[in-house]
């Protein structure tokens, strides 16, 4: 059965809903689960009375690749000091902010999820090539959002491995690309995840890091971590020093690694996403919402 996923991080066990939909909204997302990238475990927890942070991912396939929402709850679950997490994904193959505005899974998601923020993930070229069409869909999926009660939250996604090829195609794609999500967030008054941030800053530091998956595309595993890392930081507003270098999940009890890299890179990573966060936080605090395009 196709399904949006429901990812409860609460006390010692973690539960799952799933829930029906219609056939229609079924056969939209069927890509996402046909790849595996819906379907979230529980993560591993502890006892906790705190009210749980609800984080809504909608997205496509970076947001589901490595189980990226199960991996930001397994991080925040290692933190006994915060508060519990609780992520659910609508995410589909190649989809866009504009699709998910018209999905009809997407904003049923929205309005009936009661959460504190919601999560968009523009497809990897539109922000860069079509800025316009990243603030149609953003500005119809912030007006359901905000009217739910939940605040939305960007994902500044990376470049594409800045290989020659690329460079030559798209010369300054990590400028537009950031540029767009930064000054969209400035018009909506909306929190940024500058994880494109933070990728720059990973590979400039150390090119020979694995960040991305054989397609220079997608995330590797130690992708999907630093932007574990970059929303872990974003939504609770502290550091990931100190966070496990492996994400445990439960099942019937017992424990398995979901994803891990090496402890000696966890740490560099975790600084770096820190860094990426303070940096955003701080443009957008410091600079006024951008002028809207005329084209609109």
């Amino acid at each position: 059965m196709c399904g949006v996923d429901n990812l409860a991080v609460r006390g010692d066990t973690t539960t799952m809903k799933i829930r029906k939909i219609s056939h229609l909204a079924c056969c939209a997302i069927f890509v996402a689960v046909c790849l595996g990238g819906t379907l979230l475990r529980g993560a591993t927890t502890r006892p906790s009375k705190k009210a749980p942070v609800r984080v809504l991912f909608l997205g496509n396939s970076y947001t589901y690749g490595n189980k990226l929402p199960q991996v930001v709850a397994g991080l925040a679950a290692a933190d006994k000091s915060a508060r519990p997490l609780e992520v659910k994904m609508v995410a589909s193959g190649g989809k866009n902010l504009v699709w998910h505005a018209g999905n009809k899974a997407s904003q049923e998601a929205i309005a009936t999820g009661r959460w504190d923020y919601v999560i968009l993930q523009d497809q990897s070229l539109t922000p860069t090539l079509m800025p316009d069409r990243t603030r149609q869909g953003a500005g119809k999926l912030n007006a359901a959002i905000t009217k739910s009660g939940a605040r939305t939250m960007f994902f500044m996604t990376w470049q594409r491995r800045p290989t020659p090829e690329l460079l030559k195609k798209y010369p300054d794609m990590h400028k537009r690309n950031s540029k767009t999500y930064m000054d969209v967030g400035r018009e909506l008054k909306a929190a940024v995840a500058p994880v494109g941030y933070a990728w720059k800053m990973a590979y400039d530091a150390n090119p020979k890091w694995p960040l991305y998956a054989k397609d220079n595309s997608h995330p590797s595993r130690m992708g999907t971590y630093l932007t574990a890392c970059v929303f872990y930081s974003t939504i609770y507003n502290k550091s990931p020093a100190g966070l496990p270098a492996k994400v445990i999940l439960s099942k019937s009890g017992t424990h398995r690694t979901v994803l891990g890299i090496p402890p000696s890179d966890a740490k560099k990573l975790q600084a770096i996403a820190w860094q990426a966060v303070r940096q955003a936080k701080k443009e957008l605090a410091d600079k006024p919402p951008a002028r809207p395009s005329k084209q609109r």
